[in-house]
């Protein structure tokens, strides 16, 4: 039985994978969804996040950014709050036009 366990263990890697597929398709169900004014501002606000958890996983888990120097991490942190950031002004500013 303790064999099993052992031989069903997920490494760390594996389970960012997985982390990052349920958050893509949580991003895609919830940006397919055709709401206006505040509620459809609400979902791209929550995308946005979504966007910045993944950017996070992705930084530490396979770029590996703690064992980098730290302007290259200060770089990789500032690239990976640009998209979310563009994405929630974005958002802001259909909302206020609207």
């Amino acid at each position: 039985m303790k064999y099993q366990l052992q031989r069903c263990a997920l490494s760390a890697t594996t389970v960012a994978w997985l982390l990052l597929c349920v958050l893509s398709v949580v991003s895609v169900v919830l940006a397919a969804q055709s709401h206006t004014g505040l509620a459809r501002m609400g979902l791209t606000l929550l995308v946005a996040l979504l966007a910045w958890a993944k950017a996070r996983v992705l930084l530490r888990r396979y770029l590996e950014v703690q064992r980098a120097g730290p302007v290259f991490v200060r770089l990789l942190q500032g690239f990976a709050v640009l998209a979310p950031l563009g994405l929630a002004a974005s958002a802001l500013r259909e909302y206020l036009l609207l």
